[in-house]
């Protein structure tokens, strides 16, 4: 008796085969099938026409996408090769094989759709009773922007490029009305008139270059602009500066991302208030507390979220480093405030008095100058200032400041905080294990959908841990 199981190659199915049977019962393909078909899809469906071949379904393919972003899939030719040979993916497909160019033409002509379709998923978790939303946790990542940085120029650069090019494209046209004489020896049977391959690309480089001319927005020789994508900025990210994109993201305590957008803003301080008041949008509800880096803060910031009622938990940037600072005796943090006179108390217990207002002239933060009239009679006037005299000057919002302050040093605070590493973890899984660590697509429309399609991957998969339960 033979020990293992019969093997035939040609064994023949009993009955019809169904592909429901070759996918598990509670396997994350049939989530995304579930969730796709609550969308409405009616916007993408009044773009076809009757006439023709019939074209597949938009929520088919739309199941296919968000399957492919959800287990690290993203390439067109991918997606059609796994259709044929994966059974989630035949399944999603019902058994049809689209061709690469129709799930890669589907995507792109449909950007506009991500938008919509990533805050119908964050509203239908939220309906199920994810998405908490008593803290909001925000943050960005940098992905590589689909350019080469070698291709960034400063606006000088280019027009010397561009000089350049015109005057071959000049010397070309000039031999080309040379060989006018030996027409019929150069051409033959050809009318003579056909643009030289080598002239046509240099006008298409002519024309690249005067599209990135006119991106430039001040006469600033340090910008650059990049040739391939204009968007695309350099900005530091994993410890080196290319041409990346911000990616924005702010989940939710039950780790949804509730919005995600992409820009090419090196520093995240302006996004604070727009990604809360998103994020507020996208789930149709008011987050109490939100978590952040230093990177976020701003006294503007502070102001606006305490006026709108949040709780912020966003540590200034000279938080940690005054800390090695204030071992300096004459640290202004050693000078003792007498609200009742409006004055400062300085360490050898000088009187630092009210001088006057003034105004940053890049930030416009108004603030009040207290001057200490005794440094020259002071025996550490050169321990305490480099100046004359010693100058404090008070941000009128630094109370503010002083308050999250307090609130992060507290032990619910540390507590509190702790939690915001919980959004690092989700850029980990997107970026280390699904290898999202650049962007396929040009300009800041169509990464933020690639960043939000990629997104939606994330909380499908929080959707399908969530019904495992």
């Amino acid at each position: 008796m033979s020990k293992f199981k019969p093997i035939n190659d040609e064994q023949l199915f009993l009955l019809p085969p169904s592909v429901q049977d070759f996918v598990p019962a509670y396997h994350l393909s049939r989530i995304v099938n579930e969730v796709v078909e609550t969308i409405d899809t009616s916007s993408i469906e009044t773009k076809y026409s009757h006439l023709g071949q019939k074209s597949y379904s938009p929520k088919l393919l739309l199941k296919l996408l968000f399957y492919g972003y959800s287990i690290g899939i993203r390439s067109g030719r991918r997606i059609a090769m796994a259709c044929e040979s994966d059974t989630a993916f035949m399944f999603l497909a019902n058994m049809y094989r689209p061709d690469f160019r129709t799930i890669n033409d589907f995507r792109k002509e449909n950007i506009g759709f991500v938008q919509s379709s990533f805050v119908h998923i964050v509203q239908l978790c939220k309906e199920l009773g994810m998405c908490k939303v008593g803290t909001l946790t925000i943050d960005g990542t940098k992905l590589k922007a689909n350019a080469n940085g070698d291709q960034s120029r400063t606006k000088s650069q280019y027009k010397d490029w561009l000089s350049q090019l015109n005057s071959q494209m000049n010397e070309l046209l000039q031999e080309a009305d040379a060989t006018d004489m030996n027409e019929d020896k150069l051409h033959g049977n050809k009318r003579g008139d056909e643009i030289p391959d080598e002239l046509a690309n240099m006008q298409k480089l002519k024309n690249k270059i005067e599209k990135a001319l006119s991106t430039f927005k001040k006469d600033d020789d340090k910008e650059r602009v990049n040739l391939t994508d204009t968007d695309a900025k350099f900005i530091r990210g994993s410890g080196r500066i290319d041409t990346n994109y911000n990616c924005q993201a702010a989940i939710s305590e039950d780790g949804i991302i509730v919005c995600a957008y992409s820009n090419n803003n090196p520093s995240d301080r302006t996004e604070t208030l727009r990604i809360v008041e998103e994020s507020e949008h996208n789930a149709q509800d008011k987050f109490t507390d939100v978590l952040a880096d230093s990177g976020y803060a701003s006294y503007n910031n502070y102001e606006q979220l305490e006026k709108t009622g949040k709780v912020c938990y966003i540590p200034d940037q000279q938080l940690n480093t005054e800390k090695e600072k204030e071992k300096n005796p004459y640290h202004r943090n050693h000078f003792k405030y007498n609200e009742e006179n409006n004055e400062f108390i300085c360490p050898e217990n000088k009187i630092v008095n009210y001088s006057h207002q003034s105004t940053h002239k890049k930030t416009k933060q108004k603030s009040l100058v207290y001057i200490c009239k005794e440094c020259p009679n002071c025996n550490k006037q050169k321990l305490c200032t480099k100046g004359n005299y010693r100058q404090i000057h008070l941000e009128k919002r630094e109370s503010l400041r002083n308050k999250i302050r307090e609130r992060l040093k507290s032990k619910e605070g540390k507590l509190k905080y702790i939690f915001r590493m919980r959004i690092e973890a989700v850029f980990g899984n997107l970026k280390h294990n699904l290898n999202y660590k650049h962007l396929y697509l040009q300009g800041i429309e169509k990464t933020t959908a690639e960043w939000q399609l990629i997104c939606i991957g994330h909380n499908l998969k929080k959707l399908h841990q969530f019904k495992l339960r």
